[in-house]
């Protein structure tokens, strides 16, 4: 049902708005009570701070603390520096701002809200004290002072309304691996089963991993980084996307041999129906040890099976023993990845500390830059131009939404949502602003007005497609409102105020669209040079890369690449998605290729051929299909036998 979340919500939904709107009328009357100039902004730091998780929320109201704290310094810097020289003034905070948008986006989670916040908490108290430059230290004391106080309310709301976090988050995680695997599982054996939709599943579940990856973060705050449950987290995900990244090697065996041996196909089907039986497995023992002991099992079959053909020498062996090595290796990490998940729910010690990390990106980071600092020149100019007197909040909200949303990929629709968001906190302050405060000023009495339209707003944050658009909404909410201790907001001031806030969001909109736009193609484009740098920096000389490190920026290409394909046409969505997955194989190989070289289990041909694969690699003029010019099929098809026999001594697969 499209309006379920509002109709029919669940019980989790209605507890958290019903919490957060306690949290903000209670910061919001204490805020009263402390007889502060803005009451309002402590309420706003509440809906901002709330999230749908304890460590969500605890991670976010501590970057928001730092971020805060960073830009009330910067804005006390910028004014005594420039205290008169509004185009030197200008420049510099759009700089700042623009620096700090920058540089959220080579971090991840909260980190780059606090940047992105210390960049708009700056322009918020500068512009905010433009007018009176002598009293920016106590506006800066004030705006901290509201976003302390709405921060202490939203954590203390939140401790007395979700107690023991810590058992609830240890078993939130477990459920969380334990979801993942069992989705892996079934892609694993449609790959055995060689579905035509099993490398699509790979791709969407090796996509998702390193969101996955981030979640855990917040696990370990409300766990309060007791046992090792939260570091066997991180191995296990990271050891999933081996798994995964073996299915997708599997799957290219399967497609490169001569043919299918006809003895084989009972033996895989067996293999996959015997797989299919872990996820059970894994809900009715939460350790997993029975599904670690059939997998255990599966790949001691596997290795019987290689051990029969490895004496013969025939086609058939040789295709058959190709297939199953990569049945095996898979076999073999799974089984890793199942004590790994054991190990999890038993938080017994960490042995290794493998884990996906994301690389930063720092052409998007120099994007993002220039693109909030150009659309704060701009305002700036039009403020400067026109002499408006509300053009200080016009341009305090550009920077808000340019900064806020700078860091996403997606930022066109994000910011257009947050605008809309906007336009209904507008519509529902009419009702408390003209009707409720101008005949009464009896605060239990508001707190029932302005909290059923918080509760709409809470309930719709809950829901992921209106979530953007609530978060704009719970924010400014209560700045419309126009709170003060001796007396309310008019109407003429309300009109202004809405217009500029209005107007700073849209224009923050317009320049998103026309300043370094965020397009599908485009995002192509740097998915498609990130991927081709990524192939040429594993033949450079003297780059020792690990599997593990090529197998992250792989999972992190593929969730790029998942991300974008949904903005495409089916055909080039495709594309994307194979050659991200042409590309992660392609690597892996050339690391297992360089590692047997390494000791010694190549023949000397396959050496020479691997050595100018690698020379085109780095001849950037030349496409990457040009590679192939340099493996001679006549070689491979004589040569295969020897090398299957040596790397199969080796013990490398």
């Amino acid at each position: 049902m499209k309006f379920g979340w509002l109709f029919a919500p669940s019980i989790t939904s209605v507890m958290f708005a019903l919490r957060t709107t306690i949290a903000a009328l209670l910061a919001l009357a204490i805020a009263l009570w402390m007889e502060l100039g803005e009451p309002q902004w402590a309420a706003m730091t509440v809906w901002i701070v709330a999230q749908n998780s304890r460590g969500e929320s605890i991670s976010k109201g501590r970057w928001r603390l730092v971020g805060t704290v960073i830009g009330m310094v910067m804005a006390i810097v910028l004014m005594a520096a420039f205290p008169q020289y509004p185009w030197l003034f200008l420049p510099a905070l759009a700089l700042w701002v623009g620096l700090c948008a920058g540089l959220a986006t080579l971090t991840h989670n909260f980190r780059g809200y606090a940047l992105v916040l210390a960049g708009y908490t700056c322009a918020i108290i500068a512009l905010g004290a433009v007018k009176e430059p002598d009293h920016v230290f106590n506006v800066a004391m004030a705006r901290g002072t509201y976003i302390f106080l709405g921060v202490i309310c939203e954590t203390a709301m939140g401790m007395i309304a979700l107690p023991n976090v810590a058992g609830r988050a240890r078993e939130e995680l477990r459920k969380r691996l334990q979801g993942i695997l069992t989705r892996a599982i079934p892609a694993l054996t449609a790959v055995l089963r060689q579905k035509p939709g099993a490398t699509d599943d790979l791709s969407t579940l090796l996509g998702s991993l390193q969101a996955s990856s981030d979640q855990i973060e917040f696990s370990r705050i409300e766990i309060r980084s007791e046992g090792n449950e939260v570091e066997h987290a991180y191995v296990t995900l990271g050891l999933v996307a081996r798994v995964l990244s073996r299915g997708l090697g599997l799957r290219t065996r399967m497609t490169s041999v001569t043919h299918q041996p006809e003895a084989l196909r009972p033996f895989l089907e067996d293999m996959a129906t015997a797989l299919d039986g872990l996820p059970e497995r894994l809900l009715t023992d939460r350790r997993g040890i029975a599904a670690l002991v059939q997998t255990e099992a599966l790949l001691a079959e596997c290795r019987g099976r290689m051990q029969t053909i490895l004496p013969r020498d025939d086609e058939d062996s040789l295709n058959e023993g190709i297939i199953l090595t990569g049945v095996e290796v898979m076999l073999s990490d799974l089984c890793e990845t199942l004590r790994s998940y054991r190990a999890s729910v038993d938080g017994a010690p960490v042995s290794e500390r493998h884990r996906l990390t994301r690389n930063p990106d720092w052409r998007a980071s120099m994007r993002n830059g220039v693109r909030t600092t150009v659309a704060l020149l701009l305002g700036a100019y039009v403020w400067e131009v026109t002499a408006w007197a509300q053009g200080g909040v016009f341009l305090t909200f550009i920077a808000v939404v340019c900064a806020r949303f700078a860091t996403f990929e997606n930022s066109v629709l994000l910011s257009a949502a947050f605008f809309y968001g906007a336009v209904f906190a507008a519509l529902a302050s009419v009702i408390p602003v003209f009707i409720v405060m101008p005949v009464t000023a009896n605060y239990p009495f508001f707190c029932l007005v302005a909290g059923f339209f918080m509760m709409l707003g809470g309930l719709a944050s809950r829901n992921p497609s209106t979530a953007v658009m609530a978060a704009s909404y719970g924010t400014f909410f209560p700045f419309l409102l126009g709170m003060d201790n001796q007396g309310r907001i008019n109407e003429l001031g309300w009109f202004n105020t809405t217009i500029a806030l209005l107007l700073g969001l849209g224009a923050g909109v317009v320049i998103f669209r026309a300043v370094l736009p965020f397009t599908p193609a485009r995002a192509g484009e740097v998915l498609r040079y990130q991927l081709k740098r990524s192939l040429r920096r594993l033949a450079l000389p003297g780059v020792v890369m690990d599997e593990y490190v090529w197998i992250n920026e792989g999972t992190q290409s593929m969730e790029r690449a998942v991300r974008f394909a949904g903005s495409l046409s089916s055909d080039r969505a495709e594309a994307m998605l194979r050659g991200t997955l042409s590309v992660l194989t392609v690597g892996r190989n050339v690391l297992m290729l360089r590692k047997l070289a390494e000791h010694g289990s190549l023949p000397d041909t396959a050496v020479t051929a691997v050595d100018g694969l690698v020379r085109n690699l780095l001849r950037r003029k030349l496409p990457l299909t040009h590679t192939t010019a340099t493996i001679d099929p006549t070689w491979m098809n004589s040569t295969r036998w020897s090398v299957s026999h040596r790397i199969r001594r080796s013990g490398m697969i």
